[in-house]
């Protein structure tokens, strides 16, 4: 009779874990698919909703380099790791300053699982997305790597003092092209809350561009020169390996109810995944109301100060 109560006791004790390991499969796996959706829904919105283009002189014709879909994935698993680890931390935190158990393996379910909210708010706004106009944005501040300007006559400044650089081709290996006012100095770009005052602030402002390492072949000899502030310029053509674009406007400052939407939608994602853990919180250890309302709001303050909400 011993022996039957423990192999009973034995078979459940291994269908209970077994279960265990069922529901932490099934919160990875939600924790997964909720990368991937959100990825796939970031790389939509940016590829079919945003027009992104240059507002600096000389490379109007060129369309920014978007990010890949397996760059955006990368940034947004990272995104929701980042989250996990947010939420992890401050449930630990709690269990150490209460002194509760640590039930390891069904905290971390419980976290996993939580990211069912995101997975459902992200599907309820990609219908919303399909209706929404496209955005039109300016790029007035960037970076580029590696540019080739084609049949091209450079005007600037140089240690060394005026320069005139005229070629076939100029290789530079790095250039800050930024849009400014006459005395170069740069508008605050984020203070500019309507489509008029970013058109009258393009009107008064110049396009200016700060080259480093620029070479040239001047009459068969390869010359080479540090750097140049370039005040005037022309070419045919212009190619880069790559480009950041550090400052950009809004050009159609018409928000609609949709993308307000949207944009709630997104906000509240984040504070009902906190709401979901303090609830899972507070059954699975007990712990008071109050407890798990602050458990709740500290995650969810976390996630706005970490940038991840």
């Amino acid at each position: 009779m011993a022996g039957r109560d423990l192999l009973r006791g034995i078979l459940e004790q291994v269908k209970e874990s077994k279960w265990r390991l069922l529901k932490l499969l099934r919160g990875l796996a939600i924790f997964i698919a909720s990368a991937l959706l959100l990825g796939s829904y970031s790389t939509y919105i940016l590829y079919n909703k945003i027009d992104l283009r240059f507002g600096l002189r000389g490379f109007e014709y060129v369309r920014p380099p978007l990010p890949t879909f397996q760059q955006i994935m990368f940034s947004r698993t990272i995104q929701i790791a980042i989250s996990f680890g947010v939420i992890a931390l401050v449930m630990f935190l709690m269990l150490f300053l209460k002194g509760f158990e640590w039930k390891f393996i069904s905290l971390i379910t419980l976290i996993l699982h939580s990211f069912i909210v995101l997975i459902i708010f992200t599907a309820i706004q990609i219908p919303i997305a399909f209706s929404i106009p496209r955005a039109s944005y300016m790029v007035v501040d960037a970076r580029f790597e590696n540019l080739t300007f084609y049949n091209a006559t450079l005007l600037g400044i140089s240690p060394e003092g005026p320069v005139k650089i005229s070629s076939e081709a100029i290789n530079v290996n790095h250039a800050k092209v930024y849009r400014g006012f006459p005395n170069k100095t740069i508008p605050e770009w984020f203070r500019l809350t309507s489509r008029r005052d970013v058109e009258r602030v393009i009107n008064q402002t110049k396009t200016y561009m700060n080259l480093t390492s620029v070479k040239w072949v001047e009459r068969g000899v390869k010359r080479t020169l540090e750097k140049l502030s370039v005040s005037s310029w022309s070419w045919d053509r212009v190619v880069f390996s790559n480009s950041v674009a550090e400052q950009y406007v809004r050009m159609d400052y018409e928000i609609g109810f949709l993308e307000r939407l949207m944009g709630l939608l997104s906000m509240s994602s984040w504070a009902v995944i906190a709401a979901y853990n303090a609830i899972g919180f507070k059954k699975l250890y007990q712990a008071s109301k109050f407890y798990s309302i602050l458990t709740g709001i500290l995650i969810f303050i976390i996630l706005l100060m970490s940038g991840v909400a």
